[in-house]
């Protein structure tokens, strides 16, 4: 139940009043008890839907504030417009509300700006906000770093690097640093699009304007650099982070770690696991013993690796669908398959995915176990497991490998209709037609694949 607004000695009842006659009373109130009861009263009565999404109650509120000069209170009023009017797609209409109050006399404000981008982008209407920004800005505005930071958090969210990237240099342009929160977000996702180098660029440009790194940021970038292969300079980077004072912590060395086994170096990166294993300060975690299982399992290195695993369920620390997926990969390349179904019996105890069930499957399409295979992956579709452009991939290739097209382009067909689009499978079916001399069907997938804006632009030329 919603009280009744303070100061206001009225038997008030939501039902019983109109918005016209919400009108009638904030204005009434503002003109006989002052604005602060007016206030009172619009605020109450904001808290129900026929009030909340009454346009006409906003304005006349806000023109009786600029009347007696609350300047401060009217902008108040026209930003909780904005946040009402927002989550039933009226933002639009608000905006244009608050340029026409300067009309008025109400001039829309850096912080009204803000407060329009930060709903904006909360909802994902960066554009919108984009085009708030600009008539904000040639109506007088200036806009602060608050402003510009919102923009880049909106679109780095979305995945939008180039526009991200857009902002960011505007930003360095008129000298505004980001703050540690966003440093993080944005080398996180520059890094994830394989943008590490203007990352790394943006990085250096942000220490020498005065942004203090701190464990998160450089762990960040030392990460992104692993995963891209440049351990040389990740090791650089953590030197720096060091000679700042700052102790690489449990993430900082996994970043390392997992960098270094996907290298192939796991050697090394044992011998770092071992400095964390004899830390008084940091032990390593389920994702640190995950990234040096993988590395030997990559490496055929099977036996350290289960005993890795041991050592995890000894200290306490449950593997995860990550942990399970890397052994019964490699148990599956090298032909162990009754260890990896017994792994696979116990990640299906958990939250199961088709990734284990790919390197099953493609194992044993390997060792010719096609129809064991085939019962497999239904025994995951039983269990809620849904295939993926791997998965298609696996079964296609098979498929060609036997000369049966036909089948192949049966499996690309249910591909499709399951909404995934990826190359490599594509590809496959491509070189497996070309490969019987069936070139009219060889173009024609390539066409379709073209039309579907499969092909990144450049990479034509590689098939």
């Amino acid at each position: 139940m919603r009280s009744r607004p303070p100061n206001l000695n009225l038997p008030i009842q939501t039902e019983s009043i109109t918005p016209d006659q919400a009108i009638t009373v904030v204005a009434s109130l503002h003109d006989e008890a002052g604005p602060m009861v007016a206030l009172s009263f619009f605020y109450w009565a904001s808290g129900y839907p026929k009030f909340r999404h009454f346009m006409r109650f906003y304005i006349v509120l806000t023109t009786c504030l600029i009347e007696t000069g609350n300047i401060d209170r009217a902008l108040e009023v026209m930003q909780c417009m904005v946040r009402n009017f927002a989550p039933i797609g009226r933002l639009g209409e608000a905006v244009s509300m608050i340029i026409e109050m300067q009309n008025q006399g109400l001039a829309p404000s850096t912080y009204t700006l803000n407060c329009v981008l930060r709903v904006g982008a909360e909802m994902g209407l960066v554009e919108v906000a984009e085009n708030v920004f600009d008539e904000m800005c040639q109506r007088g505005v200036s806009p602060d770093c608050c402003s510009f930071k919102l923009m880049v958090v909106a679109y780095c969210r979305m995945g939008r690097v180039s526009e991200t990237d857009r902002w960011l240099s505007a930003m360095l342009e008129r000298g505004f640093v980001v703050d540690n929160t966003t440093c993080t977000m944005v080398i996180s996702a520059f890094c994830e699009k394989g943008c590490g180098n203007r990352a790394l660029w943006l990085f250096k440009k942000w220490v020498e304007m005065g942004l203090t790194p701190n464990v998160i940021n450089f762990t960040c970038l030392i990460d992104g650099l692993c995963k891209r292969g440049s351990i040389k300079q990740a090791f650089e980077m953590l030197e720096e982070m060091v000679g700042k004072g700052w102790k690489p912590n449990v993430y900082t060395h996994t970043a390392l770690i997992d960098g270094m086994c996907k290298k192939g170096w796991t050697d090394k990166a044992f011998r770092l696991f071992l400095k964390l294993v004899k830390s008084d300060n940091y032990k390593p975690n389920v994702h640190t013993y995950t990234s040096m299982i993988t590395g030997y399992c990559k490496e055929g290195k099977l036996n350290r690796a289960e005993m890795l695993l041991s050592r995890m369920n000894e200290q306490g620390l449950l593997p995860n669908g990550n942990t399970y997926t890397s052994l019964i990969n490699g148990h599956c390349k090298v032909g162990n398959f009754d260890r990896a179904y017994e792994l696979l019996d116990i990640l299906e105890g958990l939250t199961p995915s088709i990734g284990p069930y790919n390197a099953f499957v493609d194992g044993l399409c390997k060792k010719g176990r096609v129809k064991e295979a085939c019962k497999l992956l239904r025994r995951g579709f039983d269990r809620g497991v849904r295939a993926d452009a791997v998965t298609y991939s696996i079964l296609m290739t098979e498929n060609c490998k036997h000369v049966d097209t036909r089948q192949a382009l049966a499996f690309f067909s249910k591909m499709i209709k399951a909404g995934i689009t990826d190359i490599h499978p594509c590809t496959t079916l491509i070189a497996a037609f070309c490969r019987q001399s069936e070139m009219q069907a060889s173009e024609r997938l390539f066409d379709d694949a073209i039309k579907l804006a499969w092909f990144p632009q450049g990479k034509l030329t590689h098939l």
